[in-house]
């Protein structure tokens, strides 16, 4: 939880006293051991908050057992703290005993992680994919945040826009985003004519390889659902002209400034990439979801809700959840998502063990064996 300071700024509101000491140790062992800035900055105040509420509630930190965590999770619960926040917290403080547990120069002996047999899915009804998941850990490249579908949709009541014809196509902008997974600045650049009404396909090129090194990949297909045609054809039909009547009729989405440059006669009124990423932030600002992703005290760098977070959490439930828990073909998500690499797609993947249990059995129904 975060607050303004006088200059603006999100800050802490967690102050510590009695176990300032304990937060200054593990902050020095996870500077040292974290991977990424962003990582040890959300770890960092996770446990701070979870020392703060030991303080408040007598719990010593260093012999707390697994009911005293259960009790911290129902707090959380009482303050209705979203499931994204749960969940990041409760990895934080697993991840803090995991630093008592290997940190050679603690005065005291960790025999056990609290946290071991807490599992949020089965015991909360809090799914994994409602945290910030973490489901690229590389070293070449930034934790990646994903969000569940439920808390996405409110994005599209709560778009900006005094105009009609705006919010449609911001209402608009979000779905294409969610449903397709393609970059902001893919989107921008859609074109009318690649549009196939027939088979919901849209026809785009790729931002980020480069036709030489992916031949096949730097012009990709991506799909809109039947639920999206609706608002689709009004905005083609109707609202794109009533936004900007002198708009041409070469991209699809398109804003009212002009953005001509003297180079091309074909791109006016093209929305930027930017445009589109604020969109999004506006709408979550507007939905009360919004959260800046920050260290403590310093300005915000990072939102949570972002065009790009679209890309990444629809990437993840394709992975995992799409198809009943059974997750889209890989190779078509790739495809789809427009990755170079089959291992970037892979690493979207959740190892859990019970579902690739079920989806081995699901896959021999009605196949004899020997």
């Amino acid at each position: 939880m975060t607050t303004r300071n006088d200059e603006g700024q999100f800050g802490t509101k967690y102050e510590l006293t009695e176990y300032e000491e304990l937060y200054d140790q593990y902050s020095t062992w996870v500077g040292i051991n974290a991977e990424k800035e962003t990582t040890e900055t959300r770890l960092k105040a996770g446990v701070r908050a979870w020392l703060h509420w030991c303080e408040e509630n007598g719990v010593d930190p260093v012999t707390a057992e697994e009911n005293d965590v259960r009790a911290y999770i129902q707090y959380l619960q009482v303050e209705d703290a979203a499931d994204t926040t749960i969940t990041r917290r409760v990895a934080s403080v697993s991840k803090y005993y995991h630093g008592l547990k290997h940190d050679v120069t603690a005065p005291w002996e960790l025999e056990r992680n609290p946290t071991a047999d807490i599992n949020l899915r089965k015991d909360y009804k809090i799914k994994n994919t409602a945290d910030y998941v973490s489901v690229l850990h590389q070293e070449e490249r930034k934790d990646i945040i994903a969000l569940p579908p439920e808390q996405i949709e409110p994005l599209v009541e709560h778009v900006p826009g005094k105009r009609p014809a705006t919010r449609t196509r911001n209402s608009l902008i979000v779905r294409l985003l969610w449903q397709t997974a393609c970059r902001a600045d893919e989107l921008s650049r859609i074109k009318l004519s690649k549009l196939d009404w027939d088979n919901r396909t849209i026809e785009i090129r790729s931002s980020k390889l480069n036709e030489e090194d992916h031949p096949e990949l730097i012009e990709r297909e991506i799909w809109w659902e039947p639920n999206l045609d609706l608002l689709l054809r009004r905005w083609v039909d109707s609202h794109r002209e009533r936004l900007n009547s002198e708009a041409s009729d070469r991209y699809l989405f398109i804003g009212t400034n002009n953005t001509k440059k003297e180079d091309r006669e074909d791109d006016h009124f093209q929305m930027a990439p930017g445009t589109i990423s604020r969109i999004v932030k506006d709408a979550a600002h507007n939905a009360g979801l919004q959260e800046p992703l920050v260290a403590d005290g310093d300005e915000v760098q990072q939102w949570l809700y972002t065009a790009h977070r679209l890309r990444h959490s629809r990437i993840t439930y394709l992975a995992n959840d799409a198809n009943g828990g059974e997750g889209m073909d890989l190779n078509a998500l790739r495809m789809m998502a427009g990755h170079a690499k089959f291992d970037t797609t892979l690493s979207y993947v959740q190892n859990d063990w019970n579902t690739a249990r079920e989806r081995y059995r699901n896959a021999l129904k009605g196949h004899k064996t020997f």
